[in-house]
Order: structure tokens, then sequence, then C-alpha cells
């Protein structure tokens, strides 16, 4: 089996009164959803697996468009923050982030709505678990986020392994493949969709193209 993990792309900013915040992508984010959805409908997915937040969905939907599928909702591949009423992009959290950054620095998990790291790490390797030992096709897709791409990269490693941190952009995507129920990681963070697509080059990419390419003729 080969899982190709996708994080969602770049998410409005949402801050509630109460509840929990959920947005969806802002307009580069759905262009980033197009962009890796359009890549993977070249592979041959079995099925979609997504956390049940918006724009983890919405980073996929084109996907599921394209190939007439439904997702699946696995409410443990939610992100850290699963009950948070703010959300604010990574990037910007430091800058645009306030109090709700400070109480981040300050680990004040309760008053923010989010998961004591132990308690994220131990949900996302159980529901890591549960896909390895129950196998939704040979190719599966799976629609969730920055911290839980890391969370299941932890899980292949090993508990006992020194920790990593390993960065991922918006709609990039991780590879894991499982055989004999043994995982390795096979890349992480391709973000070579948003350049390319599977018959030529397009955008920044497309100047060394050309230039490569009038070398080889002369």
């Amino acid at each position: 089996m080969e899982v190709v993990l996708v994080r969602h792309g770049r998410p409005l900013i949402e801050r509630r009164r109460s509840g929990i915040a959920d947005p969806g992508l802002d307009p580069y984010g759905e262009w980033q959803a197009e962009r890796v959805s359009e890549w993977l409908t070249h592979e041959p997915v079995d099925a979609i697996v997504t956390s049940p937040k918006a724009r983890a969905i919405e980073t996929v939907a084109p996907l599921m468009r394209r190939l007439d599928m439904v997702n699946e909702v696995v409410a443990d591949l939610d992100e850290i923050d699963r009950g948070a009423a703010t959300y604010i992009p990574t990037d910007l959290l430091p800058t645009e982030g306030g109090e709700y950054w400070e109480n981040i620095i300050a680990q004040k998990w309760d008053e923010i709505g989010w998961d004591p790291p132990e308690v994220f790490a131990a949900r996302i390797r159980g529901a890591w678990n549960d896909l390895v030992a129950n196998p939704r096709g040979d190719h599966v897709v799976v629609g969730c986020h920055g911290g839980t791409i890391r969370g299941i990269l932890a899980a292949v490693i090993g508990e006992d392994s020194p920790a990593f941190h390993v960065q991922t952009q918006f709609a990039s995507i991780t590879r894991i493949k499982v055989e004999n129920g043994q995982s390795r990681i096979m890349s992480a963070n391709e973000t070579g969709h948003f350049d390319a697509d599977r018959i030529g080059l397009r955008g920044p990419m497309n100047t060394h193209a050309d230039l490569l390419r009038r070398r080889a003729v002369r």
C-alpha cells in the first residue's frame, strides 16, 4: 500500500467568539488544491481519507470530483488545534497571532483548545495504525494537516527514535510505502506539482527547462 499524505492548502484566518474555527481555503489555497489534485489524478487512487476539517476536505475536493469519489472522514486525523476557536495559518502566527500565539508559546493548551502534545501524538499514532491494519486500498490519499503528517512520520520512524522535525508546505505531498506490516518514508514535502504537470513544465521552472532545451539543440 502507498499512502499519499496531502497537507491542506493555505486557509483563511478565522477568529470566533465561541465554537470551533473551521476555515476553508483562501484563493491561493484553492489554486494549490487544484494543482495537487490534478497531479494525483494521474495516479491509481483507490480511496480518499480526510480529517474532518474543511481545509483538509477542500484541498482534495477537486480530486474527488475528477475521480467521482467520496472521502472517508477519520476524526483522529484532525490537527492538534482541533478544539480551537481561532485559526491563523502557521506562517502568520508570530506576526498575526497576538494573545493566541502567546498562549501557544506558554503551552496553555486548555485555554486555546489544543490537545496536549502527548495526547495528540498518541491520537495520530492510533489513526495511522488503523490505516495500516485496515487498508482502504493499494493507493490511498489522505488529506490532513502539517502536524498530523509530522505525527505520522514520527510513528513510522518509531517512538524510540531521536526527535526530528520536518516542515511541510501547504498542499505538499508526503509518501509512505507499507509492505508486510513495515512502513517506509518514500518522500516528504513534494511540491513539484506547483510548477509542472504530467506532460510538461509550467511556472518558474520553465525558464530553466527552456535553457536546457536550447543547449541540447546547439
